[in-house]
């Protein structure tokens, strides 16, 4: 452990004093012609760089109990929903189970907060997807309200500062509750599915709090001195340096949420103190950030409101594109598009796209024979218990290897409510626009700029 604190803030640049120059020198500069937002991302986006990035490896920890986690609630959900004889609807009971996702990293009581949050608001995807299917409403219409939940999802999620998986998962149960011909009489019994999964994945996620109460506090203290000690070995890497300073951040979040628990607090203020000295940070804590508060907080932060108008439109263009196309399932192009973008950058955006694009394809052809081989319910249940494990496992490291296990298991998911046949040919298809439509989004739209008042501009000369 280094003896002095590594600098967690980016260097600054020293301010060098203007050279005079003489009056009749002086001119007013020409105005700056604005660069086209279009043509620099859609320079960035042919970037050929990103398929080398496509190919990288990810160095990640911690990802074993948070997938043994996830397993669980999914295998306990589908044992429930089996042996109470409703296995057509273990397909939208193992959707609620995937809440499981959300929060991995939070405290005890941020993330059941958070995962009740989100599960109430999966369940309701379903239920109101599935009523404006039964009210008899046009396709159109039924598309756009996923599109509506996609965007809608995706900012509450900037908002609310989830990270993975996003919208994504709201969005695959929307879909869900466009399947088979649904009547006003099939809300009810999907929805008791649904929160059945729910009420699984938050007892299994929250139940560390009773074993190992500071875990989370642990982790995120270790992973925080690891990047803090990285990044005073090489102080003018700014990429080193960022990522310290956000590890660091989001270990003192962590702290200060349980250092106002009773059971917790000693503990916190302990780490705490380890933290100060490791990566130089007073050792007093902020308050506590409830979800309200990180939301209230979040507003002013730049760019949520223009990924969520991102996601809306290019769910809704990717779901038109698939419909008029022919595709059996517009929605899961939707997903495609809404997944692409959740990315934070271009590059990532970009990168998402071609890791979820090419994995699929590959996963669907993974699939197929085994949706051919029309295994019983106990087997499919198996295989979609042991592929989301591995899933999570995997996803970390690399997206598009884990597209080949998240392919089969949402396939063999979505069998397990419904017919099989066709349906990874139209996943591949509609994926395959949905990244397409989603990178299109990322060079098209943009947030409007205000033009600067020439007087402003005479002002700075």
């Amino acid at each position: 452990m280094p003896t002095s604190s590594p600098r967690l803030a980016p260097p600054s640049t020293p301010l060098t004093p203007p050279t005079a120059t003489p009056a009749r020198q002086a001119s007013v500069p020409a105005p700056a012609v604005p660069r086209s937002p279009v043509r620099a991302a859609a320079r960035e986006v042919l970037d050929p760089a990103h398929l080398r990035t496509a190919l990288r490896l990810t160095s990640v920890d911690a990802t074993l109990v948070a997938a043994l986690l996830c397993g669980a609630s999914v295998a306990i959900t589908l044992v429930i929903a089996a042996t109470s004889g409703h296995e057509d609807l273990a397909g939208f009971a193992a959707l609620g189970a995937l809440t499981s996702l959300y929060g991995r990293f939070d405290p005890y009581r941020r993330r059941a907060a958070l995962l009740a949050s989100v599960g109430a608001i999966l369940v309701g995807s379903i239920l109101l997807t599935t009523a404006v299917t039964a009210v008899g409403a046009p396709t159109w219409v039924t598309l756009a309200v996923v599109a509506l939940l996609a965007g809608g999802m995706t900012a509450l999620c900037q908002l609310l500062r989830t990270g993975p998986p996003g919208a994504t998962i709201v969005v695959f149960a929307a879909g869900a509750g466009l399947a088979g011909s649904p009547t006003f009489a099939d809300l009810a019994p999907r929805g008791l599915a649904g929160l059945l999964g729910v009420a699984v994945a938050w007892a299994v996620c929250v139940a560390g709090f009773l074993f190992r109460p500071s875990g989370p506090a642990r982790l995120a203290v270790r992973r925080a001195t690891l990047a803090a000690e990285a990044a005073a070995l090489v102080p003018d890497d700014r990429g080193a340096v960022g990522r310290a300073r956000d590890a660091v951040a989001h270990a003192r979040t962590v702290l200060a949420d349980d250092a106002s628990h009773r059971r917790t607090r000693a503990t916190a203020l302990r780490l705490a103190d380890e933290l100060s000295g490791a990566a130089g940070t007073t050792a007093a804590l902020p308050p506590r950030q409830t979800l309200r508060a990180t939301a209230r907080a979040s507003l002013a932060a730049p760019g949520w409101r223009l990924r969520s108008v991102r996601v809306t439109l290019a769910a809704a263009a990717a779901a038109a594109v698939a419909h008029v196309a022919g595709f059996g399932h517009p929605a899961w192009a939707a997903m495609g598009a809404t997944a692409t973008l959740q990315g934070t950058t271009t590059q990532h955006a970009v990168v998402r796209a071609l890791q979820r694009a090419l994995g699929t394809v590959a996963g669907a052809l993974i699939a197929w024979p085994l949706l051919d081989a029309h295994l019983g319910f106990w087997a499919t249940a198996a295989l979609v218990v042991a592929l989301q494990v591995v899933t999570e496992i995997v996803v970390g490291r690399h997206y598009g290897l884990a597209m080949l296990t998240i392919t089969p298991m949402a396939l063999l998911m979505t069998s397990l409510g419904g017919s099989s046949e066709g349906i990874a040919l139209d996943r591949a298809l509609d994926t395959a626009v949905g990244a397409v439509v989603g990178i299109l989004a990322v060079v098209l739209v943009h947030a409007r700029r205000r033009p600067v008042p020439q007087s402003a501009g005479r002002a700075a000369a």
